[in-house]
């Protein structure tokens, strides 16, 4: 089989599969604790649809770049997550936590495919960082929302307001 990414770098990049559907956990397990603990039920729903979904997608995107750089991707084990939070801005804080690790590991693999020459690759990553940006706004956008509510229903209540992915 002849791969058009290095054995390095392909498992740097599954790395970031890993990574996000890591992600996945982090947000089903969160939207579940926000409407069970808290009665945030419009916000499960806004938030499980447009960022828990959302990480299996972003998994198959470079997933599917490996494949057409004809490497196989590795799907690694994601931890277990039974978090607790205090409140949903602990949630939302560890949202933003998680997506400025993701966006750390998405910038060491991109060095490494600068390193390595794979300007292909390079473009790949720079453009699934700009992706990955957004999302991380997003999670901002809510810190900063959390920070200022006080009513949490009433947060909950408004949620479409600060939705802008």
């Amino acid at each position: 089989m002849h791969s058009l990414i290095s054995e390095q770098l392909n498992s740097r990049l599954d790395e970031v599969v890993t990574k996000c559907f890591e992600g996945n956990r982090i947000m089903d397990r969160g939207v579940n604790v926000l409407g069970i603990k808290f009665a945030m039920n419009k916000t499960e729903k806004v938030l499980h649809s447009k960022l828990a979904h959302l990480f299996p997608q972003l998994a198959d995107e470079v997933s599917s770049y490996q494949s057409s750089r004809n490497n196989l991707t590795f799907y690694g084990v994601t931890p277990a997550d039974g978090s607790d939070y205090s409140t949903p801005l602990n949630f939302f804080e560890k949202m933003l936590d998680f997506m400025v690790d993701l966006e750390a590991l998405i910038s060491e693999v991109l060095e490494l495919a600068d390193s390595e020459e794979d300007k292909v690759t390079s473009v790949f990553l720079q453009n699934f960082l700009m992706r990955i940006t957004l999302v991380t706004s997003q999670c901002l956008l809510l810190v900063d929302k959390g920070e200022n509510y006080k009513d949490w229903m009433l947060f909950d209540h408004n949620i479409d307001d600060f939705i802008v992915l």
